[in-house]
């Protein structure tokens, strides 16, 4: 970390610091099914609120902790979650907002309530600029090193459990930094490394899935479609959304492809994942362009996810939503050429 880093890094971690002044009941939310980059942000935000006034914290999320993995880090890292839909959000006199920002639609947030912290590593939205603190930097990996450099610049000391969630938060959200990666994002994972608890971050990452797992896969592999070097999958009616997302990275294993997008529903919304490596790609540019005018979308060069409401739509309404997305994406690739053929052949 140059002196110019950890200079900066200090400052914000001040900015968040002082705006825990003057306040007792204390509010950290995640976005909507939240990712271990979210919940590791949340849990550390708790952890500084906890050292600083000596109150806790509540952490609030919308929708459903899915993927086996994230449910296996809020048990083996105890991370205490109540659900949004139960938070009356008047009665705290701060809240915070990791990993997504006001506006989005990714969160459980109040129509028009603004948050007095936002921290987060996606574009700066016009409603964040209300907070009494916005720490957003698009440039960051992971939302998880952004905190962490805050921490590892005023030499606070990171117990164990914070140290993991941080670590397993930017392993996944970077692929092990192998995805949309900095220097700051490898030194950071690096001095996390030397305290991280190595028998839990294991049990994380072999958390045991339900049977059902198997048939999503099994839908995944039967309705995905190749079409030039792009590959596209539906996914139907979801168990949790968080299939979504791992199912296009698990596409983007395909030798030749350099684009995957996974489609599926949930709740009356249909989730969207994209994935790409082509270089010359922008997916956070291509999904928001894609969904402009039926929901709302981000996200980062290789990666991206978007959602659209779909509230008491007929099945032939939602397969038009998609139809309608996918003739808007396939284009903006450049690689979609040739006719479609299912990716697993029947005999």
């Amino acid at each position: 970390m140059t002196p110019a880093d950890r200079a900066a890094a200090a400052e914000r971690l001040d900015r968040v610091v002082a705006s825990f002044r003057g306040k007792s009941r204390f509010l950290v939310q995640t976005h909507n099914n939240p990712d271990p980059d979210s919940l590791a942000c949340a849990l550390t935000l708790r952890y500084l609120i906890q050292r600083e006034t000596g109150h806790d914290a509540i952490i609030a999320f919308g929708g459903v902790v899915g993927r086996s993995e994230n449910r296996a880090m809020v048990r083996q890292l105890r991370i205490p979650l109540t659900q949004g839909s139960l938070i009356d959000y008047a009665a705290y006199d701060f809240t915070a907002i990791c990993d997504t920002q006001p506006g989005t639609n990714f969160s459980s947030l109040p129509d028009g309530f603004v948050p007095t912290v936002v921290i987060d590593h996606h574009a700066m939205r016009p409603e964040t600029r209300g907070a009494e603190v916005a720490i957003v930097e698009p440039h960051y990996g992971a939302t998880s090193s952004l905190v962490a450099e805050m921490l590892l610049a005023k030499d606070v000391p990171i117990p164990t459990d914070v140290a993991t969630a941080l670590y397993y938060g930017i392993k996944s959200e970077t692929q092990d930094l192998a995805r949309d990666t900095t220097e700051t994002d490898v030194e950071v994972y690096r001095e996390l490394e030397k305290i991280i608890d190595r028998r839990v971050l294991a049990r994380i990452e072999t958390g045991r899935v339900p049977r059902e797992y198997f048939s999503e896969v099994l839908t995944v592999l039967s309705t995905a479609v190749i079409r030039g070097r792009v590959i596209t999958a539906d996914l139907g009616d979801l168990r949790v959304p968080d299939m979504v997302p791992e199912m296009a990275d698990f596409l983007m294993r395909l030798e030749g492809i350099r684009w995957s997008c996974v489609l599926g529903d949930y709740e009356d919304t249909l989730y969207v994942s994209l994935r790409t490596s082509d270089p010359d790609a922008n997916a956070g540019e291509a999904i928001r362009t894609a969904i402009a005018g039926m929901g709302s979308g981000g996200g980062h060069t290789s990666m991206a996810g978007g959602q659209v409401p779909m509230p008491r739509f007929t099945d032939a309404e939602k397969e038009e939503i998609k139809r309608t997305f996918l003739d808007a994406f396939l284009p903006l690739t450049g690689l979609a050429d040739g006719d479609p053929e299912p990716l697993v052949r029947r005999a």
